[in-house]
């Protein structure tokens, strides 16, 4: 039941920025019981969504987010590639859009780039 679930409670910290300005608009009240947890350094980038082919793809600094899309076998009939985007490893969106910015955000190690569905 929705009622039982707990959130996940999941928050994006600029730690650098929150640890250059204490008490800052970036610092983060931690109360008993929160856990900090910093991944490991990831060194793919994950293409989910309406690909041929949903998989991951070690980082290469030299690939675009199509060129990553290409590489799961491109966009399926029922993309809506113009609302494709990036979820960084810290759980911040980017390049939701079509424009020009959208089109050439650059893609970081443990990316994962979201081709939504078309749903029109």
């Amino acid at each position: 039941l929705l009622r039982d679930a707990r959130p996940v409670g999941r928050l994006v910290v600029d730690i650098p920025a929150a640890l250059q300005r204490p008490r800052g608009p970036q610092d983060v009240l931690l109360k008993d019981g929160d856990m900090l947890l910093v991944p490991a350094p990831r060194e793919e980038v994950t293409v989910l969504g309406e690909v041929q082919v949903g998989t991951s793809h070690v980082f290469d600094p030299e690939l675009s987010r199509d060129e990553y899309v290409a590489l799961s076998g491109g966009a399926r009939r029922t993309a809506d590639r113009k609302h494709t985007f990036i979820v960084r490893a810290n759980g911040s969106v980017v390049g939701r859009g079509s424009g020009w910015f959208a089109r050439n955000a650059d893609v970081r190690p443990g990316d994962t780039i979201v081709v939504p569905l078309n749903a029109e």
